[in-house]
C-alpha cells in the first residue's frame, strides 16, 4: 500500500463528508472537513503543505469550485485537486482546463471508484 495521505475534504453534504472520512480512515488515510470553502480553505491556510490532495463538491454555496480551487493553489501550487460532482464529468472536466484539477468523482459513487481515483494521487 502507498503511504499515507492526508486529505481535505469540502462538501456542504455532512453525510458525504462522513462517508468519505470513513472510506480513507478505511484505506489508512487521513482526512479533515469542511462544509464550506471559506472553512476548506482556513483549515488549508494553517498548514497548505501537508495535504496531499483536496476533494471539493463541484457546487458548493457561497464561494464557487473555481473561487476555491484558485484560493488553495495560491497557498500550494502543487496540491492535488479533485472535484466530485452530480453533474457531467466532462463538462466540467473542460471547464477547469485553465486552472488544471487532477480529477473528477461522480456522484454517486462506490466505494472502488473513491479508492481508485486516491489511487492515482
Amino acid at each position: 500500500m502507498s503511504s499515507s495521505k492526508k486529505i481535505l475534504i469540502i462538501d456542504d453534504e455532512l453525510s458525504l463528508l462522513k462517508i468519505m472520512g470513513k472510506f480513507l480512515q478505511k484505506m489508512g488515510h487521513s482526512s479533515i472537513t469542511a462544509e464550506n470553502g471559506r472553512k476548506g480553505i482556513s483549515l488549508f491556510g494553517d498548514d497548505p503543505s501537508s495535504f496531499d490532495a483536496v476533494f471539493i463538491d463541484y457546487n458548493l454555496p457561497e464561494l464557487s469550485s473555481h473561487e476555491i480551487v484558485k484560493e488553495l493553489r495560491s497557498l500550494n501550487s502543487e496540491i492535488k485537486v479533485i472535484l466530485s460532482t452530480g453533474f457531467a464529468v466532462d463538462d466540467i472536466s473542460k471547464e477547469f482546463d485553465q486552472i488544471g484539477i487532477n480529477g473528477t468523482l461522480q456522484k454517486p459513487f462506490a466505494f472502488n471508484d473513491f479508492k481508485q481515483i486516491i489511487e492515482q494521487l
